[in-house]
């Protein structure tokens, strides 16, 4: 049983599970279960789902050391995950983001609200998804995705069209290889970090300037997306200290940023980016640029 619409179900109360695993399969998914993180990762490896759904506490370890496991795994590293816990969802919402959920969603989980989440993390027509799921468009459909990491624009967008299609091709040659992306802006980065996921990158994430170094010095990435306006740090600052590292003197920088498009624009290529390119960005732009500097091509988008 593998397949793109195969869901891995992970929690250990088992009434949960019976519900949302008939919600799926009645709306044409395909579904595993599993009740502890040891399960999880053994279903996860043999199945290969197309998105994993876990607790955020299970027996046997914590759902985001498992979504991490996962991650580390080449067959698994551009799976994604949708979080979902009863506990303080602030916090662990925050948490699960950061380390790389596509989603999260707060328990008692409408298993609509759940169907949604994996249109989102398929790239699937969230309108068409929220007909089956027996639930109206517009302002409910809005708020479920904002729960789910998605700014008012980035609504709208996916509203149109779902994550931009994969315009940009990614070379076979590129799978697997490490995407940094930094940016203080958490809703940001989910919408990012997933559509790069599924295209084969693995992306590892930062939101501000003293953790993109040390996560870049503990494994250095084949490329890094930077935001300008950074917690503890200006992004060109963070490209130069990056650039200053022997280890990571090679490792070409993309720049973002909301900001005077032509004087950051300017600032950013003088200091050293392979390119720029303005905020708010779709999907397949920001590929198309980590495409081209992963290949050496001349020059980047310049946004």
């Amino acid at each position: 049983m593998t397949g793109s619409r195969l869901i891995l179900l992970v929690d250990d109360d088992q009434a949960l599970l019976t519900v949302l695993s008939a919600a799926l399969r009645q709306r044409g998914f395909e579904v595993a279960l599993a009740q502890d993180a040891v399960a999880a990762m053994s279903a996860a490896v043999k199945l290969k789902p197309a998105v994993v759904v876990l607790d955020v506490g299970l027996p046997g370890g914590e759902g985001t050391v498992v979504m991490k496991r996962m991650h580390c795994l080449p067959q698994l590293a551009g799976v994604p995950v949708v979080m979902m816990s009863g506990r303080d969802p602030e916090k662990y919402r925050a948490e699960a983001l950061a380390a790389g959920a596509s989603a999260y969603l707060t328990k008692p989980v409408d298993p609509a609200d759940l169907v949604l989440a994996l249109g989102v993390a398929l790239g699937e027509d969230v309108r068409a998804l929220d007909a089956a799921a027996g639930s109206p468009s517009g302002g409910r459909l809005s708020e479920i995705l904002k729960s789910m990491g998605l700014t008012d624009e980035q609504v709208a967008s996916a509203l149109v069209r779902q994550h931009d299609a994969p315009a940009a091709s990614v070379p076979a040659a590129l799978a697997g290889r490490i995407v940094l992306l930094v940016d203080d802006d958490e809703d940001l980065l989910v919408a990012l970090a997933a559509p790069l996921r599924r295209r084969g990158f693995d992306v590892a994430v930062a939101t501000d300037a003293v953790t993109a170094v040390s996560t870049a010095v503990k494994q250095p990435p084949d490329l890094v997306v930077l935001d300008i306006g950074l917690p503890g740090g200006d992004g060109i600052m963070v490209m130069q200290r990056l650039h200053s590292l022997p280890q990571l003197a090679g490792v070409p920088v993309i720049i973002l940023s909301g900001r005077d498009p032509e004087k950051a624009r300017d600032a950013s290529l003088a200091a050293g980016a392979f390119a720029y390119v303005a905020k708010p960005v779709a999907s397949d732009v920001l590929c198309a640029a980590i495409v081209d500097a992963l290949t050496g091509a001349a020059g980047g988008p310049s946004g």
